[in-house]
């Protein structure tokens, strides 16, 4: 068997794991495709955007793991309204998942990793590198292991509101701060809206962290990455961009991840103009500690919230549902 053809094999090993996994496809770092296996699917997928979404799902947060000084990015999760991307760095290639999360959540993690061990080692003989000992073939597929595992863990938090019930509707700006101050777990290192522009509307921050970036400078580079994934998605079958999320780290017991969504449109006031209005973003650092589900629902539920404050907006509505979809499956 050619290392091609066993490419293919375990390309098409994770495709058969999941019946909610419509296309899997290995691509060089600049998106050039290099083998892909796939199903018949309702849901129109384009291959050729799927590896350029793939290129820049790996890139889009880079400059932030460099600054936060956190490494290496193991995973990225970019979900769509009709899809989740799940991309995976492998020496130099991108492995991309294309998985209808409505149908099945999470990915089988034990199978996946046992993939992704003799993906490595075949890449390292399609690539004429030099081949990786075992320890080192373990220690990237536990990592991976570990991410999609934890990242489907985690205690659901309650759907709920944390706006106020009286607020100034002239100035918006103090309840969505109230809501800010109001998420009832110690579960983000630092989360803030950001506009366009890449400035912090409000921000919070858990004290004694010490990072080597500040919350302004982390959360315009996150806002700058989650711009580009909406770019390269702009008129895709996939739907609209509604959250993009990646996890990074050496020690699988301390893995780090960055959260970006939509956050509605904000006019600053109610009673003016709708030229004055603009998309805001919510952005979060987190640990895994916690398991992701708790970081998806306190997204959620802060959005929500922000929403009941400055109005509803389709795409950032759509990404309320996604989670609501996603907690709706049981975690073992």
């Amino acid at each position: 068997m050619s290392v091609r053809e066993s490419l293919i094999k375990y390309l098409t090993s994770i495709l058969r794991s999941s019946q909610g996994t419509i296309l899997v496809v290995l691509c060089d770092l600049d998106g050039l495709s290099i083998a892909k296996i796939g199903r018949k699917s309702d849901i129109d997928i384009n291959p050729n955007q799927i590896t350029s979404l793939a290129s820049a799902a790996f890139s889009a947060s880079g400059e932030n793991w460099e600054d936060l000084n956190i490494k290496d990015q193991v995973i990225s999760f970019s979900y769509f309204e009709k899809i989740c991307l799940i991309t995976i760095r492998i020496n130099e290639t991108l492995l991309t998942i294309v998985h209808d999360y409505h149908k099945e959540w999470p990915l089988d993690a034990d199978n996946l990793a046992s993939s992704m061990y003799y993906l490595k080692q075949k890449l390292s003989e399609f690539f004429g590198n030099f081949a990786e000992s075992e320890n080192e073939l373990e220690l990237f597929s536990n990592r991976v292991r570990s991410a999609i595992y934890l990242f489907g863990m985690g205690s659901e938090v309650p759907f709920i509101s944390y706006a106020p019930e009286n607020y100034d509707e002239t100035n918006l700006l103090p309840a969505i701060s109230y809501v800010l101050n109001s998420i009832h777990n110690p579960i983000f290192i630092r989360y803030s809206l950001v506009s366009p522009a890449g400035l912090t509307i409000d921000a919070r921050e858990v004290s004694g962290q010490n990072l080597p970036i500040s919350v302004e400078a982390f959360s315009a580079n996150a806002n700058v990455g989650f711009q580009k994934m909406k770019e390269e998605s702009a008129g895709s079958s996939l739907g609209d961009l509604l959250s993009y999320i990646t996890i990074s780290g050496d020690d699988p017991e301390n893995f780090y991840g960055i959260i970006t969504c939509h956050a509605g449109i904000l006019k600053y006031s109610k009673l003016e103009e709708v030229s004055s209005s603009e998309s805001i973003s919510f952005v979060g650092l987190f640990t895994l500690t916690y398991g992701g589900i708790p970081i998806i629902c306190e997204s959620r539920n802060v959005i929500f919230s922000i929403l009941s404050i400055i109005g509803s907006e389709p795409t950032t509505d759509n990404f309320i549902k996604a989670v609501n979809v996603l907690t709706s499956f049981k975690y073992e």
